[in-house]
């Protein structure tokens, strides 16, 4: 086997490349511009905010059961053919919030497009790049997926204008098709799931790894997921993992009702969660580089304090300073789940089970992203302002940056002995 192919451009970077285009307009849609439809909607429908936020909840659910069943899910079926199927009923779920009218009409719709996203993006993305990358893997993730905040930060902008001149149902309806002539092809005609199907090696598989980057273990080596569940430091990971989730979704999602709230106006609101979107592309592929160049420690520090930030930034708005703390934190603090989380679990249990392994890990993302919606939407309703639950993720998420250092600690210590 060699290592590259169709002239001086190792295939795996193609696979990099449609992962960000599917990232870009799967989570960037999906997810990242939920709350540019919160206001218009629940203004014409009658809905309070507390019920639309149900349709983030549906979809973290969704990513829930899809991360609990990672394992026998990719037992069974190959990758490529799991993220093309999903890739066309994401697009006809998302099309059908354009018909929606009452609350269960939108939980039907978001239940379909959650679980097809789940499907699409979840996991698949990050056993696929598992795969072809064993050197620049952090790399290649934080490309990839810093798809997601380009997606959302033109999606964004493009959904604000597309509102205020076509209505939410045709703005659902052209980023529906945007998804499908984008996902679609790129799922069929260039992710392939492994480099053996094409006659090549991974990225470094036959290189050492770099000087001073603590070695993860070998290919098809480590924990199974039964091991891995029995060592403290993967339950304290798990923990950590549902406050990090709810703390980054609470405030990313939020970023433009807040600001709209606190006094600037809609179209400007509009345009920092667009730029907060910005950030969290090159947050992503920052994090990234970081995890690669500085090790897990260091950068899930790093990480974690932008979040502290952040949300430090939230509560002083509408003071300027704040806005800029709100996109560091939804920038390099929001690339943590996505990107940090399969390298993590690859770093600490390896290859032997890494999809089983990283979904129930990305499970208890989920579940404590599943909450978000509801703990910040139920805060909205009681106060009237975000502030109060911004105020409650804020000690949250410093009390995880503790544990966090806490767990790369024992693995120091156990290293050492």
């Amino acid at each position: 086997m060699q290592q590259k192919a169709r002239g001086r451009i190792f295939y795996g970077w193609y696979i990099v490349a449609a992962s960000f285009l599917i990232m870009a307009v799967s989570v960037g849609i999906v997810n990242n511009c939920a709350g540019v439809y919160v206001k218009p909607v629940c203004a014409e429908l009658g809905f309070s905010r507390k019920g639309m936020a149900v349709n983030s909840t549906i979809f973290s659910a969704c990513g829930m059961i899809v991360a609990l069943s990672a394992g026998r899910i990719y037992s069974r079926f190959d990758v490529t053919k799991v993220m093309r199927f999903s890739g066309i009923t994401m697009s006809l779920g998302y099309f059908c919030f354009s018909f929606c009218r009452t609350l269960p009409m939108f939980y039907g719709a978001a239940f379909v497009t959650g679980f097809s996203e789940a499907l699409l993006v979840s996991i698949s993305l990050s056993m696929l790049l598992n795969n072809w990358f064993h050197k620049k893997r952090g790399t290649a993730i934080g490309i990839a997926f810093m798809g997601s905040g380009v997606g959302g930060m033109i999606c964004n902008t493009a959904a604000g204008i597309l509102i205020q001149q076509t209505g939410w149902q045709n703005t659902y309806r052209v980023l529906a098709a945007a998804m499908f002539v984008i996902v679609v092809p790129c799922c069929f005609f260039i992710i392939r799931t492994r480099p053996a199907d094409m006659g090549l090696l991974a990225y470094g598989e036959d290189e050492q790894p770099e000087s001073g980057v603590s070695a993860a273990p070998l290919h098809g080596e480590g924990m199974t997921l039964a091991e891995a569940q029995r060592t403290p430091k993967f339950w304290m990971l798990c923990f950590c993992s549902i406050f990090v989730s709810i703390c980054t979704a609470g405030l990313m999602h939020n970023v433009a009702p807040h600001i709209s709230d606190v006094g600037y106006s809609p179209t400007f609101a509009a345009a920092i969660a667009s730029a907060c979107m910005g950030a969290l592309a090159i947050g992503k592929m920052l994090l990234g580089w970081l995890y690669d160049h500085l090790g897990p420690r260091r950068a899930t520090f790093l990480s974690c304090a932008a979040s502290v930030i952040g949300l430090c930034g939230a509560l002083i708005v509408p003071i300027k300073a704040g806005l800029g703390m709100m996109m560091l934190g939804t920038g390099l603090g929001g690339a943590f789940g996505s990107v940090a989380t399969p390298i993590i679990a690859r770093t600490l249990y390896g290859d032997k089970e890494f999809g089983a392994v990283l979904g129930r890990m990305s499970a208890f993302g989920n579940g404590g992203a599943m909450f978000a919606p509801i703990l910040v939407g139920s805060a909205y309703d009681s106060f009237g302002t975000y502030k109060p639950a911004f105020a409650g993720m804020l000690v949250a998420m410093i009390a995880v940056t503790l544990i966090y250092q806490r767990v790369f600690g024992m693995r120091r210590e156990r290293s050492a002995v």
